[in-house]
């Protein structure tokens, strides 16, 4: 999961996660990661259209977003 959103922050290539929210909601979000830290991940989040903090432990999942061709 770390390798992808490193490659997202690297290639400014979005990626597709699934996310847990404090809630107990799970959603499945496009991103472009523009930093990540210990504990968060600061991304550029296209359901919300906006600037979002997610926490790491909270991302389940990540991959490419299926309009990104991987060769």
């Amino acid at each position: 999961m770390k390798q992808y959103l490193n490659l997202s922050l690297e290639n400014q290539v979005p990626i597709e996660i699934i996310y847990l929210s404090k809630c107990g909601e799970f959603s499945q979000r496009k991103v472009l990661v523009r930093r990540i830290s210990k504990e968060k991940v600061v991304a550029y989040c296209y359901l919300r259209n906006q600037i979002r903090s997610f926490s790491l432990d909270q991302i389940l999942s990540a991959s490419w977003s299926k309009k990104i061709k991987v060769s």
